[in-house]
Formats: C-alpha cells, structure tokens, sequence
C-alpha cells in the first residue's frame, strides 16, 4: 500500500468526522477563552491553596460554583487533581475567571503550536535540514490541523491541561531520542505531577532509559511534595479520596470516550448518565482486571523483547495509547496525547509491507477524531449499554486500533536500511540509529 494513499485516507477521514457536527466544536472552543469549566476548577483549587486551605475538602464546590457564578449545588463536587496542579493555578488566583481564562486560552493556543512544531520535528528526524522557510510552514500548517482536531478543541472548550501534557511527552520522546534522559525524565515527571495517569510512561522507560526512570521518579514526587509543604501530608489522603469519588461520580458520563474503564461501567455498572444491560459491577471489576492485564502483558512483552532502535517509537506510542485508555476518566481532551502516537505509527509503518497495520492505524485516527458533540447528539444521555459501547466508545475503540498498529509496529523484523542517521549517543552506547532507508514523513 502506497504510504501517502492511507495516510491521506486517514488524515481525510479525520477531517470528515471532525466536520460531522459543523462548526460548534470551534464556537465552544471559543467559549473556553471565557467561562471553561475545567480551568475553574483548578483556579478554585488554587485560590483555597493560596489562603491556607485544603482544595480537596468541602470548600471547594461552593468556591468552584462562586467563579463560575453558578448555584452551589451546580459547583463541581471534587477536585481529582494532585497537589502540583493546584500550585500550577496559583499564577492564575489572583485574577477573575474571565481574565485568568482569557490568559489560558492564550497559553492553550502557543502550546497548540509548540506541540506542532515538537512533532514536525519528530517526523522529520534523519532528514537533511529543513530550510527555515519550509520548516516554519510546516510547523504553522500542522498547527492549523491541530486547530480542526476535536481532542484539541474541546481542550481548548474546558480549559484543560492535556495540551500541557502533550507537549511534555512529545519532548520528553524527542529528547530520549537525542539520549538526554535527565531532562527527558524531568518533563515526563512534571507531566506526572500535573495528572497522575501520564506516570504509566515509566514502563517505557525499564528496559533502556534507567537514568531517565530515576529523574522521572524524583522529579514526580518532588513536584509533589512541594505543595505538601504548605498543605500538609494528609492531603494526599484527601487527593486520593477525592479522586476516587470524582470517578465514581463520572464514569457514565457520555464525554468519558477514550476509557476502558467508563465503557465497562457503562455496560456493567450504571449511573446517572447511562442504564447497563445488567447490574454487575463484581464482573464489571473482573473483565476490567483481565482487560487491563492483557494490554500491560502484551506492551511490556514487547518493550522487553524489541528494544532496537527501530521499534522505539512504536513502543513509545503503545505506552502514551495504554496511558490514555486504562485513565478511568479519559475524557475527549486527553485524545490531544493521541497526536504523537499517530505520527510516531505512521512513521514506523511506512516500511511494513503487512496492510493490517496501516488500516488499523487508519481506522484509529478516524475514531479517535470523532467530536463529543456528535457523539452527545448521536447518543444523548442517559444512554443504552448498546449506545455505549457502539457510539459513546468509538473513540476507545479508535485508540485501541491504534494500540494494535502500535503492537504491529514492535514485533516486525528488523528495518531494512539504505541510510544511517546520526543522532546524539544514547545512553545505552548506541551513536548511530537507523531510518527508515533515511526518509521520514510529516503527519
């Protein structure tokens, strides 16, 4: 299969979908740079952290509906997220909603950018230098794609931190490549600190970047502990039964699309947002146990197996696919974590010869593009076990289509190679890695 033809059906297919519910994505895109609901939350948190109070206590729904000017019973009921989130709103306190937001949104779009510009040069690593020009062309075009993505938007529409976590990983990859683990390590441990789920990356990390494993634990947990210093240990009891509570409030909720786990609850379990076809949450905990087992065992057998260069981007994107997938509460934004997954596929598979792995990768990147409203309008809640598993879970889907490709992408033979690229000295001693017979392409 010609390489551009499904990269083309897949990028063509993304864009249908991504149209299929006309242009209100971008006008409640728009709306986020004034009352997102997400960036409250984390703006409440951080004013309550800031006065010396405890953001996962029963201060923070009245403080969440008070700057949303919503009623009290409308204010969301936990703050799931870790310390270091709290702080990373504390900059935003002293401002109204409508400024701090208006000033995020701003931040949102230059991380859109930068996140084109890390997989631009992701893709064309290996390549002859590309001229400024055509380089910055590059990087403004794939931005604007990322402008029509959906996962993108509805960040933009909550005022989410996915964008942030996305352009960690990316670089944190890029950096990996160029054998520069402390930094590496560093980003992927803020990215932790920041959402605990982007932690799961560590299995990455054993077999063949041990130094950045270390800085990613350490960095991790000291970003951590710094807002312990003000908050106190027991907060972290408070984070953890927060958390706890906000997935058992939200598992059914219809935006919950790229999760195993709220397609499971969906089916097996129920709630305000969904009727299961039958009420079993202990086989609903058992299917999740041995789903979540076959997708850990089938990743780590390949990170531990297939550890050359060539497969290192597919074992990247199979761990970044799993973290947003076994995330309980993976919701449309965090699908903007699915942009380096499906550049790093699409390279490594333009040499395979099987068809399977570029349709899977195909059909993913269609799914995985579907927006929350037509999904909402094709399935509105409460929604039948059928709906959702058949619509409310096509993003799922999509993802693991992707995670198959990804598998594909790890367990090939070798890469035949005409072309040698340098790169900078990992430290496992390799200072030469191989291209695919030196061409790269840009998704």
């Amino acid at each position: 299969m010609n390489p551009r033809r499904w990269v083309l059906v897949g990028a063509v297919g993304a864009l249908l979908v991504a149209v299929s519910s006309g242009p209100q994505p971008w006008f409640n895109a728009l709306g986020g740079a004034f009352r997102p609901p997400d960036f409250a939350q984390d703006l409440a948190a951080a004013q309550i952290l800031i006065e010396g109070g405890n953001p996962y206590g029963p201060d923070f729904p009245p403080r969440h509906a008070r700057i949303m000017r919503e009623p009290v019973e409308k204010g969301y009921p936990y703050f799931p997220h870790p310390p270091f989130a709290a702080a990373l709103g504390a900059p935003f306190a002293p401002f109204g909603l409508p400024a701090a937001a208006a000033l995020w949104f701003v931040i949102s779009l230059v991380l859109v950018f930068v996140l084109a510009a890390a997989l631009v040069r992701i893709s064309s690593a290996g390549n002859a230098r590309q001229p400024g020009r055509r380089s910055r062309a590059l990087i403004c075009a794939a931005g604007m794609a990322l402008l029509l993505w959906p996962p993108v938007l509805y960040n933009l529409e909550k005022g989410q931190f996915s964008l942030l976590l996305a352009v960690l990983v990316a670089f944190a990859y890029h950096l990996l490549r160029r054998g520069r683990d402390q930094r590496a390590g560093l980003l992927l441990g803020c990215a932790a600190a920041i959402k605990v789920f982007p932690a799961l990356l560590a299995g990455y990390c054993v077999p063949r970047h041990r130094r950045a494993l270390i800085w990613f634990i350490v960095s991790g947990i000291a970003l951590t502990a710094l807002p312990l210093a003000w908050l106190g240990p027991s907060s972290l009891v408070g984070f953890v039964a927060a958390s706890d509570a906000n997935v058992q409030y939200w598992q059914t909720w219809p935006a919950v699309t790229y999760s195993i786990y709220a397609a499971v609850a969906r089916s097996f379990i129920g709630g305000r947002w969904a009727s299961p076809l039958v009420h079993a949450p202990i086989a609903a905990h058992i299917l999740l146990f041995f789903s979540y087992a076959a997708l850990l065992v089938s990743m780590l057998t390949a990170t531990f197996r297939r550890a050359a260069d060539e497969h290192e981007g597919g074992q990247f994107a199979g761990w970044v696919i799993l973290a947003v997938l076994l995330n309980p509460l993976s919701m449309g934004h965090n699908g903007a974590l699915l942009a380096l997954p499906i550049v790093l596929i699409a390279q490594s598979s333009r040499d395979d010869a099987r068809v399977w792995p570029k349709l899977a990768w195909t059909a993913g990147v269609i799914l995985v593009s579907i927006p929350r409203q037509t999904i909402f309008a094709l399935a509105p809640p409460p929604v039948t076990a059928i709906q959702g598993i058949a619509v409310v879970a096509l993003p799922m889907w999509g993802a693991l289509f992707l995670f198959a490709s990804s598998l594909a992408c790890c367990t090939r033979g070798p890469i035949a190679s005409s072309t040698q690229w340098s790169d900078s000295p990992t430290t496992s001693g390799a200072s030469r890695r191989l291209s695919n017979d030196g061409r790269r392409i840009a998704v």
